[in-house]
């Protein structure tokens, strides 16, 4: 036989008799754990200093005083920003706080050799089907709804547990993503027309207070009760009584056992509301994984900006140099101290864009939760999670303010230069500040939202008599486009964008205030406004909105005066369903509008206008 190599085997041997004991290294790194100190703490938000710099995001934090964290975020090597989950009103400033090691990962690599990595222990949140069908919070404890709690609420007891996911998870990498293909068609014909929502997509709903963003999110959710898509939904700040409601309108429409409900009751810390839209998130992640889909609504995600803002807030009153410090980063990625006479507004590159130092490490933290949205490829079970983030306050509009200076004729025209300047200056800040009434977010970081999520849709302010909601087709928009389109409204649903800038256009430009040809446009303008307005709990059937929209492309509605639309449509709807049922059941089943179908859908709506009109002249 061929003699051994014994200079090869010896180095083999020599590799192994080197590697790291485990429990020598556990016991060498439990010694060198950093214990951190907590330098501010207010409201279920706490600064800690000394942290170790490699514990991620998620790691579960243990105070001294027996309280339990959430690591939030690395604000730079020394400082990281922390949630506490329970207990926060023990903790003070100065308590010694730190992350727990549960294990240690050993690498031997043949350049650099032996290595150890140490894993944390992360926070996990409850993901079990049988969250399904009740409310409970953020830990899995059932809440009270209505005046009586729930049943499991009065064991001391939590549910959900059987299956979790970490509370912070990391978003999904691009490599295990697919492009955004699939429809989910939420009921509520302003998004379902104008900007269609795909599964794992993440879409704004922005709005003033009043304006109808909660009911659109139900709406969405009753639509999924029997379409396959799980749904969670994030409920911040409802009373029992209030939370009952939510249960209530979700039973009657069928939705009840096909939805989670997490809840943060009002008066929660504002730590507990940021945990508690994160748990949803880990719920619909948990569907995602294992091959579903799953709809989560965030109602409202004003606390992430607000914990965000508190973090801000206690820095500053650590002092300025703590403020910058974390802000700059070398090549490297290690922090640079700045020095405090300079301020935070130097530019860097954050992913393509050149942003200021304070602005990349709020878009870093904001994205922590939007991005979580994501449809998962073939290889990683083809799941999808979709984020539907409720947003209180208004988008930039675009339109800028008129500066009159007639007013200032008898000035120089020097004077009236520094004056038109001094007005624009004034127009601007209040375009940035005139949207941002009590309980909602400012422009500015509405727009930041915008530019992070896949698209948004803006409802309008005021609703109709009857408390209809809706869309506005200008401000709502999606950046996957058609693909989102199921196959039957991607051939007509955005010929409606289109005619309605061809109507704005025609009014912007035209010359002749009674040319008949803007009249049309408006009327047709005003019938599509009128068509799009949502009656509250009352999911729209893509079969219903392809009627609606056939009847007003084709023509049908031309004759029909704008404030009678709504009541026409119903009565067409009646007509087709009667004389096309087998042709709408096929649609609602395939989501394809076939020619033969279309026909039959098209004769129904002709016999329809025929009644009507004799209806009018009798």
């Amino acid at each position: 036989s061929e003699e051994p190599d014994w200079n090869e085997e010896m180095s083999i041997f020599q590799k192994r008799i080197s590697r790291p004991n485990q429990l020598a290294t556990l016991r060498e790194l439990e010694s060198k754990t950093h214990v951190g100190k907590v330098l501010y703490v207010k409201d279920g938000l706490a600064i800690i200093s000394g942290l170790n710099t490699d514990a991620p995001v998620g790691t579960k934090l243990s105070f001294v005083t027996g309280a339990i964290g959430v690591l939030t975020w690395h604000r730079s090597n020394n400082l990281a920003f922390a949630v506490i989950l329970g207990g926060a009103s023990s903790i003070k400033v100065g308590d010694p706080v730190e992350c727990k090691i549960i294990g240690v990962l050993q690498v031997v690599d043949e350049s650099t050799g032996p290595s150890t990595k140490k894993e944390y222990e992360l926070v996990s949140a409850p993901a079990g089907d049988d969250l399904f069908g009740r409310a409970v919070n953020f830990s899995g404890v059932p809440q009270a709804v209505g005046a009586v709690a729930d049943a499991a609420a009065t064991e001391a007891t939590t549910v959900g547990f059987r299956k979790t996911r970490p509370l912070l998870n990391q978003q999904v990498n691009i490599d295990s993503r697919e492009q955004i293909t699939e429809c989910l068609l939420t009921g509520v014909k302003g998004l379902d027309i104008l900007t269609p929502l795909g599964r794992g997509m993440n879409l704004l709903v922005m709005g003033p207070r009043g304006s109808g963003k909660t009911t659109l999110a139900i709406d969405a959710v009753l639509a999924q009760a029997n379409s396959g898509v799980r749904c969670v939904y994030a409920s911040l700040g409802r009373s029992p009584e209030q939370l009952g409601e939510l249960v209530s309108v979700l039973r009657k429409g069928g939705a009840q056992a096909n939805t989670a409900i997490v809840a943060s009751a009002s008066g929660s810390t504002l730590g507990q509301d940021l945990a508690t839209i994160h748990a949803a998130c880990s719920i619909g992640e948990r569907v995602r994984d294992e091959g579903g889909h799953a709809l989560v609504v965030l109602d409202t995600v004003k606390p992430l900006i607000d914990a965000w803002d508190g973090f801000i807030h206690g820095l500053t009153n650590l002092g300025s140099n703590v403020v910058l410090e974390g802000l700059m980063k070398d090549s490297m990625g290690r922090d640079i101290m700045i020095p405090s006479d300079e301020d935070d507004e130097k530019l860097v590159d954050y992913h393509g864009m050149l942003v200021s130092g304070a602005v990349a490490q709020r878009r870093g933290f904001l994205s922590t939760l939007f991005m979580r949205a994501a449809k998962l490829n073939r290889t990683g079970g083809g799941g999808s999670m979709t984020l539907l983030p409720l947003v209180p306050g208004r988008c930039a509009t675009g339109v800028k303010k008129k500066i009159g200076m007639s007013k200032y004729e008898t000035l120089t025209e020097d004077q009236k230069v520094k004056i038109k300047a001094a007005l624009e200056a004034k127009a601007k800040l209040e375009t940035s500040f005139e949207f941002a009434s009590p309980g909602e977010i400012e422009t500015e970081v509405v727009e930041e939202f915008i530019s992070i999520a896949d698209g948004q849709v803006v409802l309008d302010s005021a609703r109709s008599p009857d408390g209809c909601y809706a869309v506005n087709p200008k401000l709502s928009i999606t950046r996957v486009g058609t693909r989102a389109y199921c196959k039957a409204m991607a051939e007509i649903a955005p010929q409606v964008r289109l005619d309605l800038a061809q109507a704005e256009d025609a009014r912007k430009f035209s010359l002749v205030p009674d040319d008949p040809m803007i009249k049309k446009f408006d009327g047709y303008s005003k019938r599509i406004a009128a068509a799009l307005l949502q009656p509250r709990y009352q999911p729209a059937s893509l079969e219903e909105q392809v009627v609606t929209l056939l009847a007003i492309q084709k023509g049908f509605t031309n004759d029909v005066p704008p404030e009678q639309t709504r009541a026409y449509i119903t009565g067409a709807l009646r007509c087709v369903n009667a004389a096309a049922f087998s042709s709408l059941q096929e649609l609602a089943q395939t989501r394809i509008l076939t020619a033969a179908a279309e026909r039959k859908v098209l004769d129904a709506l002709a016999d329809h206008n025929r009644m009507w009109r004799e209806d009018k002249r009798s």
